[in-house]
């Protein structure tokens, strides 16, 4: 059972006029509309004089856009856990706005663990293999030392 979908993309190569803060801003709030995202809140943060952030909550989920102007690259994370929602359209409608010469889209379908066996952990307790160790040394030992007689 899969709890959500989250779409990354990697744009490379973006249309200058389309990396504006205020359009970009008004683009992603269109489209996290009209593909039922259903956004709360969103805010724009200065990172340094070439790169912002634009990030979005929305009602199950989020919009987030880190923006470098001077390479021209932006990395999209858009989620999204409500049934009508439809995080990969709207990533996909920024990407053909953006208009990038490169692109590389990432799909993560949150909480599903495939098979049972697949959420088992991968770590194991060390622990009892030291312990296991200790009792074969001692019991090794025991047997250098006995005489020959015996």
């Amino acid at each position: 059972m899969k709890t959500g979908l989250l779409v990354a993309a990697d744009l490379y190569g973006c249309a200058e006029d389309a990396l504006a803060q205020d359009a970009l801003k008004h683009i992603v709030e269109e489209y996290a509309e009209t593909n039922h995202m259903h956004m709360q809140s969103i805010r724009i943060e200065q990172e340094n004089e070439t790169s912002y952030g634009i990030y979005s909550i929305c009602k199950v989920g989020h919009i987030i856009l880190h923006v470098n102007f001077e390479k021209g690259f932006v990395s999209i994370d858009g989620f999204s856990c409500s049934e009508d929602a439809d995080p990969e359209k709207m990533v996909r409608e920024l990407c053909g706005f953006l208009a990038p010469d490169k692109m590389k889209l990432t799909y993560v379908d949150r909480g599903d663990f495939g098979k049972k066996a697949d959420m088992k952990p991968r770590h194991r307790n060390k622990s009892r293999k030291i312990a296991q160790m200790r009792n074969m040394t001692k019991r090794f030992g025991k047997l250098l030392i006995k005489p020959k007689s015996l």
